[in-house]
């Protein structure tokens, strides 16, 4: 923010409405998901939890908690990685709910992606180590976005 022109009230400002905006066309999309589809999100609820409540109760979570609510939970959890990984320009630049909606689901399938990949690499014993974990840190900086931009 401190290379940024802006008075630091109206970046924050900006950052609200865009994961607002974000949470509503992902909210919108959650509700044409089966039940699995949404439980295959609940990871992404269950870390914004406190680790002593997500370890004694997250297993209730079905039980105890409004479907509706934990749907509305979800989204704001992905608004809020999207918003703060990839940036208000860029969620922004999606023109629409909908395609903003879509991308929220395909980015968190592309990340698990990343994922398989590292861990791939990180079995890998044909290269380097420096190589090796060049790589990986690019996968972390960039991979999500870039699969993402490859689909296009």
């Amino acid at each position: 923010y401190e290379s940024h022109p802006d008075a630091l009230p109206m970046i924050s400002q900006r950052i609200s409405n865009t994961i607002n905006t974000a949470t509503d066309a992902i909210s919108k999309e959650l509700d044409g998901l089966t039940a699995n589809e949404v439980d295959d999100l609940l990871p992404l609820f269950r870390d914004h939890l406190p680790n002593t409540i997500s370890d004694l109760a997250f297993h209730e979570v079905h039980s105890k908690v409004p479907p509706q609510y934990i749907r509305n939970a979800i989204a704001s959890c992905l608004a809020s990685k999207l918003v703060y990984k990839e940036g208000c320009a860029y969620i922004q630049s999606l023109n629409n709910q909908d395609n903003l909606a879509s991308l929220a689901i395909e980015y968190i399938a592309k990340e698990r992606e990343m994922e398989v990949l590292k861990k791939a690499l990180e079995g890998c014993n044909d290269m380097a180590d420096t190589e090796r974990l060049a790589i990986i840190q690019i996968l972390e900086a960039g991979g999500t976005r870039t699969a993402l931009d490859l689909n296009k």
